[in-house]
């Protein structure tokens, strides 16, 4: 009697027929279409389009990019190497001078962007010396700028000088105040940097036409 009850309410069992599903056979059902792999022509020319939109927007941003990150090294690059000379002026009380041109030429010329040398100036004037007895000590050398930047500055042209107090000196000793204009392919404005030094030697970056950049254009 128990096995007649359960009977009654078991689910029937699955057989394979019930788990047989058909799918349509497009052979059988013609407007069914088939889709195999790949791109149509209209997909392709959407994608080409979409491509180039976004090519046209992306690589000028990303061209600004590289530039803003180059200006923005190369003047904290600079304003840490003069407060280096600075540093090293008050630190061993004597006259610390940068000028542009390498260790083994010396200082040449005013364009800064091809490289300058920052020595302790014993004789102090304002030009490494040459000579192996020379105990004028060379403390960095940088290299050229990249990117075909260029560095420039009125006041100091051929060189910059900190005294042992740290104040920026002209040749004669005599407090100087200026400042370096770092400019790239762009040219003078926002995208430019002044790094200013003032008389007691503080030195700041700023965009180049801001107030008190002390400088106008590239001056090249």
């Amino acid at each position: 009697m128990a096995d007649l009850h359960w009977s009654r309410w078991r689910k029937p069992a699955k057989t394979v027929n019930t788990l047989n599903i058909q799918l349509p056979d497009a052979r059988n059902y013609p407007h069914i279409a088939v889709r195999t792999g790949g791109f149509t022509l209209i997909e392709l020319m959407i994608t080409i389009a979409i491509v180039a939109v976004i090519a046209m927007i992306g690589i000028p941003a990303m061209g600004d990019f590289i530039l803003n990150n180059r200006i923005r090294s190369q003047s904290g690059d600079l304003m840490a190497q003069l407060s280096q000379a600075r540093s090293e002026a008050m630190r061993t009380a004597s006259r610390v001078t940068i000028c542009p041109g390498t260790s083994g030429s010396g200082c040449a010329g005013s364009a800064w962007e091809n490289g300058w040398v920052a020595f302790i100036d014993t004789n102090s004037d304002t030009a490494l010396d040459l000579d192996p007895d020379s105990d004028e000590t060379v403390i960095s050398v940088s290299a050229a700028l990249d990117g075909n930047n260029t560095l420039r500055s009125a006041v100091f042209s051929t060189f910059i000088s900190f005294r042992h107090d740290g104040g920026s000196a002209n040749i004669s000793g005599a407090g100087q105040a200026g400042s370096f204009a770092l400019c790239d392919s762009r040219g003078f404005g926002n995208d430019a940097r002044a790094i200013v030094i003032t008389v007691a030697g503080r030195i700041k970056v700023l965009e180049a036409n801001a107030t008190g950049s002390g400088v106008s254009n590239c001056g090249t």
